[in-house]
């Protein structure tokens, strides 16, 4: 290729721009750390680095709605916990009550049912954060009304919430509930289809206790309190369910987390020390261009006609 020395210049110069080019990538690769800083540095790259951190991105919001799941349904566990103790209590009053008991006795029964009852009620309007853990997605307001007679006590308690529930995704095919309805056929205090209904049954107990009905406690009230009792037992296999998929879940999360990260740094993160070696040698070449150059361009014809 003939090379007249007109041209010499310009190529000198373009080479020189190449390098200069080429020494203040490397340069902003050791001062970031980042191997890629626009599409054209590596397009392969980029694109497997944006489909790794967007799945990092689903990692981490799984994680933080496992988090946020877990805290409810430790709630309603431990509401639905209190529950079974008041269960357990009213069983035990059920079967203490009989003819040999004085009206004192009975007086004492009855109004720690009605204790029973009021606190029902008071863990049935449970609420955390803005919603209430027992009144389905109609959780703005509170699930259980009671109706009251002239002394205070309650009579009747009427449903506001509905039977649905709040699911949040904990993985790709995988969502669990927030909360819990009150009443429905998975209702924790009123179940349709088990009969299970535990603040109208500790009225009718404390009803029966006040009228003296003892066979109607043996038999009607032992028999419902039972349904209740198997309802909550039930309700406790489920939320304990749930609170095992959350852990398996979130472990699994932890664990692809925990590899996608290297995963990114491989396609993303420069070679420290490769970067340095690549980057004195380009110091080198260009500093030998300059000299180079240089003396090429001090020399003239006359140097040689002697």
């Amino acid at each position: 290729m003939r090379v007249t020395s007109q041209s010499f210049p310009a190529d000198l110069r373009a080479q020189l721009q190449t390098l200069s080019e080429q020494q203040v990538a490397l340069q902003k690769q050791a001062a970031t750390g980042q191997r890629i800083h626009t599409i054209s540095d590596d397009p392969r790259a980029i694109r497997q680095t944006l489909e790794l951190q967007s799945e990092a991105r689903l990692v981490e919001q799984y994680k933080s709605n496992i988090t946020k799941v877990r805290e409810y349904v430790d709630i309603s566990y431990a509401n639905i916990s209190s529950l079974k103790k008041l269960s357990d209590r009213a069983g035990e009053l059920a079967t203490q009550v009989d003819k040999t008991k004085g009206k004192e006795a009975l007086k004492a029964y009855s109004m720690e049912v009605n204790q029973l009852i009021e606190e029902s009620v008071r863990l049935g309007n449970t609420k955390h954060r803005s919603g209430f853990l027992f009144a389905g997605t109609n959780n703005t307001s509170a699930p259980f009304t009671p109706t009251r007679d002239g002394n205070g006590k309650i009579t009747s308690v009427a449903y506001n919430g509905n039977a649905k529930t709040i699911t949040v995704d904990i993985a790709e095919t995988s969502n669990v509930p927030v909360n819990f309805a009150g009443e429905g056929a998975n209702g924790i205090l009123k179940n349709s289809d088990s009969g299970a209904d535990f603040i109208r049954h500790l009225i009718d107990l404390r009803d029966k206790i006040d009228a003296e009905d003892f066979t109607g406690i043996k038999g009607t009230s032992l028999s419902n309190l039972r349904k209740d009792e198997e309802n909550f037992v039930n309700n406790f296999s489920l939320v304990g369910s749930i609170q095992s998929r959350m852990e398996t879940a979130s472990a699994i999360m932890e664990r692809r987390l925990m590899a996608l990260t290297p995963l990114i740094s491989n396609e993303s993160d420069a070679d420290l020390t490769d970067t340095l070696v690549r980057l004195n040698e380009l110091q080198n070449v260009y500093t030998a261009a300059l000299q180079t150059g240089s003396t090429l361009l001090r020399s003239s014809l006359l140097d040689y006609l002697r």
